[in-house]
């Protein structure tokens, strides 16, 4: 099994770093209006990997935000980019960007055969982005959710070729209330790749009650809200 991973967050609205509570846009927290220069502190903590999300981009059906992907890239940090990720022309855009790996979500519910097709052009770099409600997979940004369950969708991508899958479990996100561990657990015990935890953390014990499960298929967990709210510090991360 791969090191634990520990994946510090950037959500883009309009080229800024926010945050979401529960996903909901109209409860935003606009943190900095510089993407790149949170990277930075990101990569200069110790941190090479940042999971990047363009929520305007999850909520209209394309890539908004690919300016800022390239302003963030340019410091040299590598990004998981998820948003509005739906055709292979936006998977192109997002790689010229800067992008290494690309995050499906609400693509996962209608792949069909393209989805084999893309893991054979982008390969080992498709990731699959499965946020719950519920239970229930959420989509387009959050807004509708769906009536396949998490764990069938993830039975289903198994062997599909992805490199990883994202877990979101959207009543926590943004709730620093702690991950729901049963319900992670009972998700990663069911995937046949390596599950990335998110949503929910708030404190570096939450990472390490996350960290417990990882005979699970657990092996990360992405954090955005607890570093900008000053619950973490960058330097707590790198030790934890």
């Amino acid at each position: 099994m791969e090191k634990f991973k520990i994946i510090p967050a950037i959500d883009l609205i309009d080229g800024k770093c926010v945050r979401l509570i529960q996903g909901d846009y109209a409860q935003k927290t606009i943190y900095n209006a510089d993407p790149k220069s949170t990277a930075e502190q990101f990569l200069d903590a110790g941190f090479d990997l940042v999971h990047v999300v363009d929520l305007d981009g999850a909520k209209d059906g394309e890539p908004k935000n690919l300016k800022s992907i390239e302003d963030i890239a340019s410091c040299g940090i590598t990004i998981e980019l998820g948003g509005g990720l739906r055709t292979e022309d936006h998977l192109t855009s997002a790689i010229n960007a800067g992008a290494q790996d690309l995050i499906l979500g609400t693509k996962l519910l209608n792949f069909g055969s393209v989805i084999d097709e893309w893991v054979s052009m982008f390969p080992n770099q498709l990731v699959a982005g499965i946020d719950a409600k519920n239970g229930l997979v959420a989509v387009e940004g959050w807004e509708e959710t769906s009536t396949v369950s998490a764990i069938d969708l993830i039975k289903q991508l198994g062997e599909k070729g992805f490199k990883r899958t994202i877990y979101t479990d959207i009543q926590r996100d943004g709730m620093l209330s702690g991950p729901n561990l049963e319900q992670l657990k009972s998700f990663a015990e069911y995937s046949p790749i390596p599950t990335i935890a998110s949503g929910g953390v708030g404190s570096i014990t939450d990472i390490q009650n996350i960290k417990s499960l990882s005979m699970n298929n657990i092996n990360g967990v992405i954090l955005g809200k607890a570093i900008y709210d000053g619950k973490i510090t960058l330097k707590e991360l790198s030790e934890c």
